[in-house]
């Protein structure tokens, strides 16, 4: 007998808007982006509140800018001609003419906030924010073109112990979501200003002897004057050429070099692992000093590859930079930071073993104690979500298979029965919807009861 697939026996309603949909022409998501339904929503936001949490332990308060802001705002900070400005962003023209851009990082906005708020004038702050950010990049594994962001920012107080207390915070951060084995952090010194201009001298002298054979990308970065850009190029022709480039450790100062050994020996200190990676600049250019990336840990026919730097997917990173405020018409003022990706956190994070519980209330309606019945479900519903379990109250008047349905499509770990005989009996039914069980507990007892 051939085994024939049958069609799912769909109600007559539900035909009747299937057909309606079908001759209807969808429309679909914007490239890169995506919808967070329930389960990937409630993933996201217990990231966020983990890192939160994390972050308020160490002062941080939360404070939330615009998505959209002048355009000159981050030609400002970004510098006109980094990758970002040039090709990233979601620029257009309000009504009045003015070039407005959804933010593309969430640095930039977190300053103009200080600054136009006159925050500066009140030293030192410690703020957090996350929201969504916007890129115009090619979609791939952990990262779309929106996405979601979470940050801090330290502002006001600069040095090495500034420094490690910052990455100490992100690695508790990394920690507390349970991915501290899956991450490897990189870090490395831009300098100071003396140190950089050094560095950037013998890089434009060294790239331009081998202008030909750099690519395209690269080309552009040395003929803006972006030359530390260069170094983070991904082009395998690029990196057989940077192998043999000027290492900045040669062009840093004395003061340069002793912040980041204090920085190392700080993390030493505090029992936290890195490897130094002196080809790490960060991709965007009002970083300086120290600077930092938390790597998704690189693996190697199965095996941890402990000797690769610079491998893997970036989960978190940030360092310093002084002279952004100052940029943007603010006092010159010290700053580090970082930011994680929270939908590339969320690849690397397992899924909670702990059971939720969730309840279903399902009242039995039938005869003239429908309203007496309705009413006391409804105050029980009440009962249980002031407990602060998560409860669905099954407003449909079917028969109890269909509520019961409706209690799985929900999500409910537990029914509670309540109609006219329990009603009498001052009782309710519970029922286990994975273990089938059910239990009849007093009205009295609800309050207390563990839905195991």
């Amino acid at each position: 007998m051939l085994g024939l697939r049958m069609r799912p026996a769909w109600p007559s309603e539900t035909r009747r808007w299937l057909a309606v949909a079908a001759k209807a022409k969808a429309v679909s998501r914007v490239r890169g982006t995506r919808d967070l339904l329930a389960e990937d929503s409630q993933q996201h936001r217990e990231v966020v509140g983990v890192l939160q949490r994390t972050v308020e332990r160490y002062g941080f308060r939360s404070i939330q800018t615009p998505l959209l802001e002048y355009t000159d705002l981050f030609s400002r900070s970004l510098g006109d001609g980094s990758d970002i400005v040039m090709k990233e962003m979601y620029t257009f023209k309000d009504n009045s003419g003015r070039s407005v851009t959804l933010r593309p990082e969430g640095t930039a906005g977190i300053m103009r906030a200080l600054v136009s708020n006159n925050l500066l004038l009140s030293l030192p702050q410690k703020v957090s924010y996350s929201g969504s950010m916007f890129r115009y990049e090619r979609p791939q594994r952990g990262r779309y073109r929106e996405f979601q962001q979470f940050g801090v920012e330290f502002v006001g107080s600069s040095g090495s112990s500034v420094d490690t207390e910052v990455i100490a915070m992100a690695a508790d951060a990394l920690g507390a979501l349970g991915i501290e084995d899956k991450v490897v952090l990189e870090l490395n010194t831009l300098g100071d200003n003396e140190s950089r201009a050094r560095y950037r001298a013998a890089l434009e002298v060294f790239f331009l002897k081998c202008k030909d054979e750099l690519s395209s990308d690269s080309i552009n970065r040395l003929e803006r004057g972006s030359v530390l850009r260069i170094l983070d190029s991904k082009s395998e022709g690029d990196q057989k050429i940077i192998v043999d480039a000027p290492q900045l450790s040669d062009f840093l100062s004395e003061e340069a070099k002793t912040r980041f050994d204090t920085v190392l020996s700080g993390l030493d200190a505090l029992g936290i692992s890195y490897r130094q990676n002196p080809r790490l600049v960060r991709g965007l250019d009002y970083y300086s000093n120290t600077v930092f990336e938390f790597l998704e840990r690189p693996v190697a026919n199965g095996e941890d590859s402990e000797k690769s730097v610079g491998g893997g997917i970036a989960v978190l990173a940030g360092g310093c930079y002084d002279g952004l405020a100052e940029s943007l018409g603010g006092p010159a003022t010290a700053c580090v930071g970082w930011a994680a990706g929270v939908d590339r956190l969320n690849l690397l994070r397992e899924m909670s073993s702990e059971a939720i519980v969730s309840v279903a209330v399902v009242p039995v309606l039938a005869g003239d104690d429908s309203n007496r019945v309705l009413h006391e479900a409804m105050r029980v519903t009440q009962t249980l979500r002031r407990r602060g379990l998560t409860v669905h109250f099954c407003h449909g008047r079917g028969n109890m298979k269909k509520q019961m349905k409706a209690a799985g499509r929900h999500g409910s770990t537990h029914a509670v029965i309540l109609g006219g005989a329990e009603m009498e009996q001052q009782c309710v039914k519970v029922k286990n919807l994975d273990k089938r069980e059910e239990t009849e507990v007093p009205m009295t007892e609800l309050g207390d009861f563990e839905f195991l």
